[in-house]
């Protein structure tokens, strides 16, 4: 009001002028008795009335104002009162704590939040300044010694730590230190801001588990491998110490877990990481790398540590697996190289102890082997067949060939055998027998199985068109594709899509993966001859030949193998093995077909047995689809 006030004191200078010329008339009226001097003298006296009115005026206006600016006070006093309670309740309603202390004046004040985060009543922090200290978990201390040196220092701290609360639990703190020094770099006032951010850290935790450790066996995966093995080596290096790498592998654990299930093998795998775990115990860690794959890393000075590691893992699988009460058995392969023996890097280790690990599985499985420079080469083949069958399926390299099967004593053509042939886009034509089993091993065999069998059925409904409706195509099926929930489906899928009758389509399954999977397999083969397919037991006599299972299955033909054909003209037990075959065959209304004949007295001795179907060289070797053709126009035999 500094306007007001001015104008308050202009009227009062001339209040006292007019006064005073109101006292010197006056006086002058006395001495003169003037007419003009009274009539100023009445001048005045209005003029000072007027003025006092006006004075008046001002006064009033003056309280007015004066009420009007207390009552804005007032609600801004209110206002901020109210700002004030709405900012403790947010600081009651968030686990967020606010603590100043002035070390000047020894002055602490500290937000209500405090109680949340610490559990503690707020008095206990006024009564004791270093309890938020006393409660920090110890294995921090290091942070909080940090903390203190920067504070010191005029530096902002933000730091995360644990406290442990009155009932035991943890919780993890972010705490954002403020000081201020006063000219003497000396700490004068510190002000911290407090926030629980133990939720935070658990997801963070979680994700950190997902991402380093194996969901299934909880034992570290891949990442935490790569993670662990390079802090080793370097470890090695500064004790001038050996590293071993282990590298093991379940034998046959596809099979498994194609008979038993999905979940009997995670139960397996399961299993086998509390076994390895036990067995290695402190002496090295270990990993699941992927599927049935599991990493070993071991500190040693002799290699013969190793080997008594390897062999005391080898012998703990002797002993069977109880999975929901059933006893189930398997073994390792494990391969090994060393640091800084066999490579100087984490990739090089794994793909040399890889290298061995195929070879421990070539020399019979159940057992260990180190890495030897030899071996790399085979390695390496290996695993450049299996990144070529990758792609082999989108470049369009494989293609189909068809062996004849012949009524041998006519040489006429009843049906055909649809054979796989991979034309590598590098290297040319590569033998089956070097393909096949890794198609086996990596389950590429499940695709690459569909293609054969969906062209195999496309070529057959050309034949069908072109007259040769009787043609029968057999097609080969491993136990894996057997297995596959969806197989039945996709074959009834296959068959639908190129309309080839399902009564002309046989499929090929081998004695010895059957016979191991009998009770799987059973009512899926039980299932596809309902639908009028024909089922053929390739290789018979090799493997676990059983007259109950001959007798369950639901077969149609019988097929020699070739091992036996071979040598019937010169070993009397391998001649009579064929005529037993072919006895049983027939009593049990089997076709018999002899495989690998080579020669004419072959065909003239299998036909005495009273075998009249074969396949072979002799007869025919495997044709393109075009050259077959020409053979079937002469020697197709019409039903």
């Amino acid at each position: 009001m500094p306007l007001k006030h001015s104008k308050t004191k202009k009227w009062i200078n001339i209040i006292a002028v007019l006064f005073t010329l109101h006292v010197v008339s006056t006086i002058g009226l006395i001495y003169s008795q003037n007419y003009l001097m009274y009539g100023l003298d009445l001048s005045i006296v209005a003029l000072f009335g007027v003025l006092v009115y006006k004075m008046l005026r001002v006064k009033d206006s003056y309280a007015v104002d004066l009420e009007q600016e207390i009552l804005k006070h007032k609600e801004t006093l209110l206002e901020l009162e109210a700002n004030r309670i709405k900012l403790q309740n947010i600081f009651d309603s968030i686990d967020v704590a606010i603590w100043s202390h002035n070390l000047e004046t020894d002055k602490l004040l500290i937000t209500s939040g405090i109680e949340k985060l610490y559990g503690y009543p707020m008095q206990a922090f006024y009564d004791d300044a270093e309890l938020w200290k006393k409660v920090i978990h110890p294995d921090d201390d290091e942070i909080i010694q940090k903390r203190a040196q920067d504070i010191q220092s005029g530096i902002i701290a933000t730091s995360e730590y644990r406290i442990m609360k009155p009932n035991g639990e943890i919780r993890w703190i972010h705490d954002r230190g403020i000081p201020f020094l006063n000219e003497k770099n000396e700490l004068i006032d510190f002000n911290s801001i407090l926030i629980d951010i133990t939720e935070r850290k658990r997801a963070e935790i979680t994700i950190q588990h997902m991402a380093y450790y194996d969901e299934l066996t909880g034992l570290p995966n891949r990442n935490g491998f790569m993670q662990t093995i390079e802090e080793q080596m370097k470890e090695a290096d500064l004790k001038k110490n050996n590293l071993a790498l282990l590298y093991l592998d379940l034998d046959r654990f596809n099979v498994l877990n194609d008979t038993l299930g999905h979940s009997f093998g995670d139960l397996l795998l399961q299993k086998v990481a509390e076994l390895l775990k036990t067995t290695v115990n402190s002496k090295g860690k270990v990993f699941r790398r992927s599927g049935d794959e599991f990493l070993i890393l071991i500190e040693f000075n002799d290699e013969s540590e190793i080997k008594t590691i390897a062999e005391e893992i080898i012998q703990a699988f002797t002993k069977p697996f109880m999975l929901s009460g059933q006893e189930v058995f398997t073994t390792p392969s494990i391969g090994i190289s060393t640091y800084p023996g066999n490579g100087s890097d984490s990739d090089t280790l794994l793909k040399r102890a890889d290298s061995a690990l195929y070879q421990a599985k070539e020399r019979g499985r159940n057992t260990y082997q180190f890495f030897t420079e030899q071996r790399d080469e085979k390695m390496e083949r290996r695993l450049n067949l299996e990144h070529g069958l990758r792609k082999a399926l989108t470049n369009n390299e494989f293609f189909l060939v068809y062996q004849p099967l012949v009524q041998i004593d006519t040489k006429k053509i009843v049906g055909v055998e649809a054979l796989l042939r991979w034309k590598k886009e590098d290297e040319g034509i590569i033998s089956p027998a070097e393909f096949i089993p890794i198609t086996e091993e990596t389950g590429m065999i499940i695709p690459i199985g569909e293609w054969v069998l969906k062209n195999a059925c496309l070529q057959g409904v050309k034949w069908h068109q072109n007259g040769f409706q009787d043609l029968l195509i057999s097609v080969n099926i491993s136990v894996r594709q057997l297995l596959e929930e969806t197989f039945i489906e996709r074959v009834e899928s296959i068959l639908s899509e190129t309309s080839f009758p399902a009564s002309s389509l046989e499929l090929e399954i081998t004695e010895s993966t059957t016979m191991q999977n009998m009770n799987e397999a059973l009512p899926v083969l039980t299932r596809l001859r309902a639908k009028g397919i024909r089922i053929s037991v390739d290789d018979f006599g090799t493997g676990y030949s059983s007259l109950t299972y001959l007798r369950q299955l639901p077969v149609d033909t019988l097929k020699i193998d070739k091992l036996f054909v071979d040598d019937i003209l010169t070993d009397l037990k391998a001649g009579a093995i064929v005529k037993t075959i072919i006895d049983m065959g027939h009593n049990l209304d089997f076709c018999v077909i002899a495989e690998g004949i080579e020669s004419c007295k072959q065909i003239e001795f299998l036909l005495e047995l009273g075998c009249l179907y074969g396949q072979g060289y002799h007869l025919y070797k495997p044709l393109h689809a075009n050259d077959l053709e020409i053979h079937l126009q002469k020697n197709m035999v019409i039903n």
